[in-house]
């Protein structure tokens, strides 16, 4: 008798652990925060965010997990709840909502919590190299990120846009760093990144070496907006770079900090609110993060919002579009 009751016992427990959301060792729900690679933009954005929860989200213990896939990785594992929050550019929310590309099914559980700034597509090379145009890189050694990596989706579609079959190229799939690091060695010509200018990848190239970026035409920028409408067209000023004394005229992209539906709304609500009253933290990593406001999101964001989001934008007196309201 005494074993059938310890085996009922021990089946109620599994049961209830099942049943729960993971729980720290202090009774918070453990969030586990997308952050592509160390040392990118995603991945200290991602640590100040976590910072924020852990202090301003009372029931919350946020730590931040390494993803190399990056936008593609991180809306992958939303869906099915094995990190619950994540930065991921918009082109690669908008083909998980939809299915396409390299989604082979809709991912309804993506959610967007805030709008987070937008990202110019950056062609780094030497200045020396004379690879200012698109066209000029045909038969040209060319980073495009790591596989699966919002940088590496960009750069294939507006490549698609223009008519100008990757192929055509020598490929090559280095992280951004790697790509800089390639260039100086002669390895590599050019090196792609989706990033908000300034790069550091590109600042640190430019340190030792005179860069040049590939500058795109109106004409192929709108090209490029005509197929992709996610896609607006960004210039980066000259003097963002040393020795770039024009401006450069190139595809952009939002970026969007996403959650998997499972997170609780209440949880999704409290770290908006915690984020949209702690923006000049954000800034101290990362100076662009007042691209964040709440009239950003309305306007930029391509998933629904998390219910808990809505909540927060709803007591701001904002007008949520029907686009944007969860099922």
């Amino acid at each position: 008798m005494k074993r059938k009751l310890g085996v009922f016992l021990l089946v109620v427990l599994v049961a209830a652990v099942i049943g729960t959301p993971a729980m720290g060792q202090t009774g918070k729900t453990r969030i586990s925060v997308g952050g592509n690679g160390v040392g990118g933009v995603y991945y200290i954005y991602a640590g100040a965010l976590s910072t924020i929860i852990n202090e301003k989200v009372p029931n919350a213990q946020a730590t931040v997990e390494v993803c190399p896939g990056s936008s593609v990785e991180h809306v992958t594992r939303m869906q099915i709840n094995d990190i619950q929050i994540g930065p991921a550019m918009n082109d690669v929310v908008f083909q998980a909502v939809k299915g396409v590309n390299r989604f082979n099914k809709p991912h309804e559980k993506v959610r967007t919590l805030f709008a987070m700034y937008p990202a110019e597509l950056q062609g780094a090379s030497l200045e020396k190299a004379g690879l200012t145009t698109p066209q000029s890189l045909v038969g040209k050694r060319v980073s495009i990120g790591n596989p699966g990596t919002g940088t590496s989706v960009m750069t294939a579609a507006v490549f698609e846009a223009l008519g100008i079959d990757l192929k055509s190229m020598k490929i090559q799939n280095l992280n951004w760093n790697e790509g800089a690091q390639a260039i100086r060695n002669d390895s590599l010509d050019v090196q792609f990144g989706a990033i908000a200018a300034p790069a550091p990848f590109i600042m640190d190239l430019s340190a030792t070496h005179k860069v040049a970026l590939v500058n795109f035409s109106d004409e192929e920028l709108a090209k490029i907006q005509a197929k992709y409408e996610y896609y607006a067209p960004l210039t980066i000023k000259a003097g963002t770079y040393p020795e770039i004394t024009v401006d450069v005229k190139t595809p952009g992209i939002w970026n969007s900090m996403l959650a998997t539906a499972d997170l609780s709304d209440d949880l999704a609500y409290q770290i908006t609110k915690a984020v949209f009253e702690n923006i000049p933290a954000l800034q101290k990593v990362y100076k662009g993060a007042d691209w964040a406001t709440p009239e950003n999101t309305v306007k930029f964001a391509v998933a629904p919002l998390h219910p808990g989001a809505v909540k927060f934008y709803k007591e701001k007196g904002l007008t949520i579009p029907s686009r944007l309201m969860p099922n």
